[in-house]
C-alpha cells in the first residue's frame, strides 16, 4: 500500500493551523497595504501576517502532531511517526483550512485611496497674493482632465480651484477593500478604471497639507496607471486624515470599478511617487539625527524656534529651514 495513504489515515481530517480574531484587522497596518498596492501582490501581507502568527502556528501544529502520533501508537506504528515525521508535518499543512490573510481582510474596514489625474493646478504663491494661474485656466485644466465641457458643472469646479487656496495635485478620491485593486495576474495589470456617482474630485497638496474637494455627478473611464493609485493615508499630508479630519466613510459616494479591455486616452504620471520617495529620504536623515534644509514636517527637525522678527515664523536652527506665518 502507498505509505502515503497509509499516513493520511492517521492525521486529522479537518486542520486549521490560525486562528483570527474578529478583532484583529488591517486598519492599523495600512503601510501594508500601500506596499502590497505597489508591488501588486499579497507577499507583504503574508509575510507580516505569518510573523504576527508564527507562535499560534507553531503550537497548532505540535497539537496535531501529538494527535497523529496517538493514533498511530494504537496500531503499534510509533516507529513508523518517528520516520516520517516530516512528512506527516507537510500533510498537515495540505490539510490546513485557513489563511490568516483572508481573515484580516475580512475584518477590515474599506480604505481611503485616491487615483490622481496627473495634473497640478497653480494657487497663491507662497507670501504673496498672486496665484501661479487664473482662476479661468485652472478650472480649464480641471474641465479638460475631467472630460467636460464649458458649462458642465462650471459652480462645482470654481468651487473647487477658488477654495483650494494653495492648489495643488488634482485627485480622484474612493473607497476600497484593498485586495480588490491587486490583479489576480501580477503580470496582466488593470487596464481602466471606471469612477461614477457622485464622485469625490479633490485639489489637495500634500506638501503644505492644504486642499478642497467637491462632489460631482460622473461616469468617467481613465486608463489604469498604478503608479496614480495611492493610499491617502500614507502620503504626507493626507488630504482624509490631517488636512481635513474625514471619518472613513467620506468619499464612499464614488462608485469604482476596474478593467481588463485595454483603455483608449492616457492620464498624466503623477508626481506623487517622486514624492514620496523624497520623503522617505527625508525620513532616514531624521533618524540618523540630523535633518534635510526645505523639509518642511516639523517633526523631522529639533529645536525649532519662534521669531516675531519680520518675516515672523520658525526656523531650525540646525538646517535653516524657515516656515512663514
Amino acid at each position: 500500500m502507498n505509505q502515503t495513504l497509509q499516513l493520511t489515515d492517521y492525521i486529522p481530517q479537518y486542520v486549521s493551523l490560525y486562528y483570527v480574531d474578529y478583532r484583529d484587522d488591517l486598519d492599523e497596518h495600512e503601510d501594508i497595504q500601500e506596499e502590497c498596492i505597489r508591488s501588486n501582490n499579497m507577499e507583504k501581507l503574508y509575510e507580516k501576517a505569518y510573523e504576527w502568527y508564527e507562535e499560534q502556528e507553531s503550537s497548532n501544529m505540535h497539537d496535531y502532531l501529538e494527535e497523529t502520533r496517538k493514533n498511530m501508537e494504537t496500531d503499534n506504528l510509533a516507529g513508523e511517526f518517528e520516520d516520517h515525521e516530516d512528512e506527516i508535518r507537510e500533510l498537515i499543512y495540505d490539510r490546513n483550512d485557513s489563511d490568516p490573510v483572508k481573515d484580516l481582510i475580512r475584518n477590515s474596514s474599506v480604505t481611503n485611496f485616491f487615483y490622481s489625474l496627473g495634473v497640478e493646478i497653480s494657487g497663491y504663491l507662497t507670501g504673496c497674493s498672486l496665484r501661479g494661474e487664473s482662476v479661468a485656466m485652472a478650472c480649464h485644466k480641471v474641465r479638460r482632465a475631467l472630460h467636460l465641457k464649458k458649462g458642465q458643472f462650471d459652480e462645482k469646479i470654481e468651487e473647487l480651484v477658488e477654495n483650494a487656496t494653495y492648489g495643488g495635485e488634482l485627485r480622484i478620491y474612493f473607497n476600497a477593500m484593498f485586495d480588490r485593486l491587486i490583479s489576480k495576474d501580477p503580470e496582466n495589470d488593470f487596464k481602466s478604471i471606471r469612477f461614477h456617482g457622485n464622485v469625490v474630485v479633490a485639489i489637495a497638496d500634500s506638501r503644505n497639507g492644504s486642499g478642497h474637494h467637491v462632489r460631482i455627478p460622473l461616469d468617467i473611464t481613465f486608463p489604469f496607471r498604478r503608479e496614480n493609485l495611492f493610499v491617502d493615508s500614507q502620503v504626507h499630508y493626507s488630504y482624509a486624515n490631517e488636512v481635513c479630519g474625514m471619518t472613513n466613510d467620506w468619499c464612499d459616494s464614488t462608485k469604482w470599478e476596474t478593467g481588463m479591455i485595454p483603455f483608449t486616452g492616457s492620464v498624466r504620471k503623477s508626481r506623487m511617487a517622486e514624492y514620496k520617495k523624497q520623503e522617505a529620504a527625508y525620513e532616514q536623515t531624521f533618524r540618523s539625527g540630523k535633518c534635510t534644509f526645505g523639509d518642511m514636517n516639523y517633526k523631522r527637525h529639533r529645536d525649532v524656534r519662534y521669531s516675531n522678527e519680520y518675516p515672523a515664523g520658525c526656523r531650525c536652527p540646525h538646517c535653516g529651514t524657515f516656515w512663514i506665518d
